[in-house]
């Protein structure tokens, strides 16, 4: 039996393991409303989809120094509503198949560890590490903090991902990308970026991270 390819694998949860994106925008408008940024009609929020994070900011009007208030309030607001957020079909089974192989499982998430935890419900028991909370361009210092206490190096973990910042973060800390095409950034932005794997399923995940 071959080897694994890595010892970490690290994942994004909004977008990656679970479908957070249509409650995040049945609370939109009012965020957008108290913070004073543009709340975007359907069609540019589908634009918006192949844009990076800061031209996200610009294109909303949103100034850099007001985003990490307006990250904290979408993390409170899933906090108190408790909504009916669901992970994707298969990421389960996914979870538990990676970790039954002998991975070492990361959440690595902008939200935060009690809206993670309470949305795996029971597939918590396959994550070994949770780094949540971080700012939108806070993963790749969490990332180095997870090299220091797994005692992994860089070359030998994956971040999974669905958006442009993933892949930016895992490049900044040393480790390799993967981007999965059903998050919130484009299929196509996604590879043009490159990353060393371009998930089309969970059961992508199995057969290129699983030992033949």
């Amino acid at each position: 039996m071959k080897s694994l390819p890595y010892q970490l694998l690290a994942f994004d949860f909004d977008g990656t393991l679970a479908d957070t994106l249509p409650w995040f925008d049945t609370v939109l408008a009012s965020v957008a409303q108290k913070y004073g940024f543009r709340n975007p009609a359907q069609d540019e929020k589908d634009q918006l989809r192949h844009r990076d994070v800061r031209q996200i900011l610009s294109t909303l009007d949103i100034p850099f120094w007001k985003a990490p208030a307006i990250l904290m309030e979408f993390r409170q607001r899933m906090q108190e509503a408790s909504p009916d957020v669901h992970l994707f079909a298969g990421i389960e089974q996914t979870l538990a198949a990676l970790k039954q192989a002998g991975y070492q499982i990361a959440v690595l998430s902008s939200n935060s560890e009690i809206n993670v935890r309470r949305t795996l419900g029971c597939a918590a028991e396959y994550i070994d590490q949770y780094r949540c909370g971080s700012d939108l361009f806070g993963k790749a210092s969490r990332l180095k903090t997870l090299y220091r206490q797994t005692g992994c190096t860089p070359d030998t973990c994956l971040l999974i991902g669905d958006e442009i910042r993933d892949i930016d973060a895992a490049r900044e800390s040393g480790c390799d990308a993967a981007s999965v095409s059903w998050g919130y950034n484009h299929p196509d932005v996604l590879a043009a970026k490159e990353p060393q794997y371009l998930f089309g399923t969970p059961d992508d995940i199995l057969a290129q991270l699983l030992p033949a």
